[in-house]
């Protein structure tokens, strides 16, 4: 029985020091940030959405509480698996990031997080939602590695830190995820034991 999961982006942030901000408390959508999760809710309004699941940041429950007045209308569940990364960056200059191809991974330990903890974390909630709505449709507001990741992972690659600079190489027709961008991913089973198809879309 196939389930479907809409995993998007948040929608643009007000960044106006140009930081990566990661897990910092504050960061809200800015105005384009709105107008792209109004159009993600509009793409999303005839997809049959019985659920909508969202990260704990500001960002993300803001894009999913303006998706859900196009869907469900329900109340969007928080999900800590969908978090964003924990990285020892946050706060960096993203001018700075930028130079070291994004690579937020390399060299941490504990608590902060590489790309195969996150993998992991956000194929468990994968296999929630496979569980929970099986046979049914759902859609869930995350950040830009928590799409990346398991898309590297239906593409049958183990994701590494510094994929991210060469993400068409694996079928992404984007050089990285746009702000409330979509990613479908239809689950047939275990996420692990079975990967998922995967197409992206941008809606505006």
């Amino acid at each position: 029985m196939k389930t479907t999961l809409y995993l998007l982006r948040h929608g643009e942030v007000h960044n106006p020091e140009n930081i990566l901000y990661g897990r910092l408390p504050g960061y809200r959508l800015s105005a384009a940030g709105k107008a792209q999760a109004r159009a993600a809710g509009e793409w999303l309004a005839d997809k049959a959405v019985c659920a909508i699941y969202c990260s704990p940041m500001q960002r993300a429950q803001e894009t999913a509480a303006i998706i859900a007045n196009y869907v469900s209308g329900s109340m969007p569940t928080i999900d800590p698996r969908i978090n964003e990364v924990h990285t020892p960056h946050a706060g960096q200059p993203t001018a700075e990031l930028a130079k070291g191809g994004w690579d937020l991974y390399t060299g941490n330990q504990p608590p902060y997080e590489t790309p195969q903890v996150v993998l992991e974390r956000v194929l468990d909630f994968f296999d929630l939602v496979r569980k929970r709505h099986a046979g049914k449709t759902a859609a869930a507001v995350g950040h830009g590695d928590i799409l990346v990741f398991p898309w590297l992972h239906a593409q049958g690659e183990a994701p590494e830190a510094l994929m991210k600079d060469r993400l068409r190489e694996y079928g992404l027709p984007v050089a990285y995820p746009a702000t409330a961008s979509i990613m479908r991913f239809d689950l047939a089973g275990d996420p692990r034991a079975s990967l998922p198809s995967a197409s992206y879309h941008c809606p505006y």
